[in-house]
Formats: C-alpha cells, structure tokens, sequence
C-alpha cells in the first residue's frame, strides 16, 4: 500500500501584508511631514512618531522571520495528520480522532466555508483546532480532509452543542 503525502504550507500573507501596511505609512508620514524651503527639502526622521512607527517595522519583520524560520506546515497521509514545524511534530491518527467538528470562526470573515475543524481525540480533554484558512490551498485541504474524516460522526456547531460526556444537551452562551 503507497502512503500518499499531501503538504499544506501555513500562508504569511497576514506578516507581508502588515510590513507592507507600516512601510507605506511611515513614508507617508515622512513625506507629509518633511518641510520644503529655499529649494530644498527636509524630512523629519527625528520626530518620535518615526520612531514609534519604526518599533511597529521592526516587531513585524521579527514576527515575518519567526514565522519563516518556524516554518509550520501540515502533512496529511492516508493514516495520520502531522502538524509540523522545525522543531516540533505532532502526529495524530485518524483512528483516534473520536468526533470532528465543522465550525465556523465567528471572528474572521470568510466565504461562507468552513474555516475551523475541532477535532476531539481519544484520550485528550483538549480539543484540537485545525484553521483551514491559515494553510495554502484551504479548499484542497478541506475536501481532503472531509474525505478522510468523512466516516466519523460529525455535525455542524448550531445553537446547542451535545455533550458526550454527561449525555445532556447545554446551550452556549449563556442563554
């Protein structure tokens, strides 16, 4: 039997767009900011709002590298699902996945998919949260694994949730 690997990159869209955002303000800032007199021109670089916006550059490089060299990605065979970065990874069986969630994440806006899978596995009290929208080819990977999760009990999150524990229903939020 051949293992067939299937390799979801996390995306950095998210740091370049943020490090593109704080350059382009800052040399707006820096241009609107610069005095023109006796035919030559002045930029403020010693104004505090430079530096300020000069930490917000450099927090967002070091995070753009800290997310390039963590180099996170996830790795789906017939069998298991391994989340990997360069110094860590975790494998999780198929076998012992016992429920998988299709949820929706209230706070981000998508296109109406599905963007979080909440995976409960034997023998964990954690859930397991996979974000389908932070990997490259998000609708790949969420057919592939909808295929290979496709036998297990699943429901959609609605307004009340089932609890396999105590076997009583509860409703969320309060309500």
């Amino acid at each position: 039997m051949t293992d067939t690997k299937h390799l979801f990159r996390q995306k950095h869209d998210f740091y370049y767009l943020t490090l593109l955002v704080y350059v382009a303000f800052l040399a707006l800032y820096i241009v609107v900011t610069g005095t023109i007199s006796d035919g030559t021109v002045q930029f403020g670089f010693h104004d505090p709002v430079v530096y300020i916006i000069g930490a917000f550059i450099l927090h967002a490089v070091v995070m753009l590298l800290a997310a390039i060299v963590r180099n996170r990605h996830l790795e789906i065979t017939d069998t298991e699902l391994v989340l990997r970065s360069r110094f860590n990874e975790r494998r999780i069986r198929f076998a012992d996945v016992e429920r998988v969630v299709f949820a929706r994440n209230k706070r981000k806006f998508n296109d109406g998919t599905f963007a979080v899978l909440k995976l409960h596995i034997a023998g964990q009290v954690r859930i397991l949260r996979v974000r389908v929208a932070k990997y490259e080819r998000e609708a790949e990977l969420y057919d592939l694994l909808r295929a290979r999760l496709g036998n297990l009990r699943q429901r959609e999150v609605g307004r009340r949730v089932w609890s396999r524990i105590s076997g009583r229903r509860f409703r969320r939020g309060g309500r």
